[in-house]
């Protein structure tokens, strides 16, 4: 797909985006797309890690839960705005990315992943005992909705139209990365390793460098759950969460931009529309996915250029028909 049809196609799908609300969308479908798009600020982060630099990690619910507490505690207890809450809590989290990241240097494959489990239950560990802290097993509540000026975001609707600009903000900042030097760079140590250090390329530091990209996303996503939920539990952050994010990722296919969101927004909604199969419906989910990543191990997003040229030629030929007949 050419350049400028893909900006196109960016452009449409950012005003769909801004005008869905306006468009009669009940409040349910509206927090649906709300919990889509924090865990597209999630998978994007994680894209990082496993999509580019080729690092296996279990870690990205343990970033989403010490931006999400960081958030709700800044807040609550030292009387920080959100405005400032949410770039700090990314930041807190971003620290953690870079001290898992030192350790991770020395393992791989499936011992990394080993590692990355372990440092996500220590930290949900921490979340539910250390009540001086963190309320412990009761939970952080009332945290309080962000506002501009005398204005509450405390509808889904209106923290609609902050997700958004926040998945925006994730988007354009991974495209970039993915196309800079950066992005090259992890792209051929996931490639790589040793090819990637005969080149010249500094492993060690664009490694600890993907998980400070991924705990820093995951620091955005938790404090727009924190203050969207506006009730905070260790639990909430757990190994199982940290494997549906992987799976949105594989499912929409890894090492691209467009891979995370399509696998983010689709499993997000997915077992939403399967509810009315009842006691049946986890089980066809999970039937579903499985298959998904056995037919495409690539993810979805390697059916868009197929798309694209069917599109192109079917646009050919209506061309093509509309000439003969004149």
């Amino acid at each position: 797909m050419e350049r400028k049809t893909r900006c196109a196609v960016a452009v449409g799908v950012v005003i769909l985006l801004a005008l869905f609300p306006l468009l009669g969308a009940r409040p349910y479908y509206i927090r649906l797309m709300n919990l889509a798009g924090i865990y597209v600020i999630l998978t994007l982060g994680l894209n990082f890690c496993v999509g580019m630099a080729g690092q296996i990690s279990f870690a990205q619910a343990a970033f989403f839960g010490i931006g999400a507490y960081a958030s709700a505690l800044l807040t609550l207890r030292a009387g920080v705005p959100f405005w400032a809450a949410l770039p700090l809590s990314a930041l807190i989290a971003l620290v953690f990315g870079v001290l898992l990241g030192l350790p991770a240097l020395k393992v791989s494959g499936h011992y990394l992943a080993v590692v990355t489990i372990g440092f996500s239950e220590i930290v949900r560990l921490v979340l539910l005992n250390w009540k001086e802290v963190t309320y412990g097993a009761e939970g952080v509540k009332n945290i309080p909705v962000p506002r501009i000026g005398g204005f509450a975001l405390n509808t889904d609707l209106t923290y609609y139209y902050l997700v958004l600009p926040a998945v925006l903000f994730a988007a354009f900042v991974s495209i970039r990365i993915q196309h800079s030097r950066v992005g090259r760079a992890l792209h051929a140590i996931r490639t790589s390793d040793l090819a990637a250090e005969v080149m010249g390329i500094n492993t060690r530091y664009y490694k600890i460098l993907a998980f400070a990209l991924s705990a820093f996303f995951g620091g955005i996503a938790g404090s727009l759950i924190a203050h969207y939920d506006t009730y905070l539990h260790a639990n909430s952050f757990t190994f199982t969460e940290s494997a549906k994010i992987l799976c949105m990722l594989f499912i929409g296919g890894s090492g691209s931009v467009e891979g995370p969101i399509i696998g983010a927004v689709g499993l997000t909604l997915l077992p939403e529309w399967l509810r009315f199969l009842k006691d049946y419906y986890m089980a066809i989910y999970g039937a579903g996915v499985v298959l998904l990543m056995s037919v495409m191990p690539s993810g979805i997003r390697s059916l868009i250029p197929q798309l694209a040229r069917f599109v192109q030629r079917l646009f050919t030929n209506n061309q093509r028909t509309v000439r003969s007949e004149h």
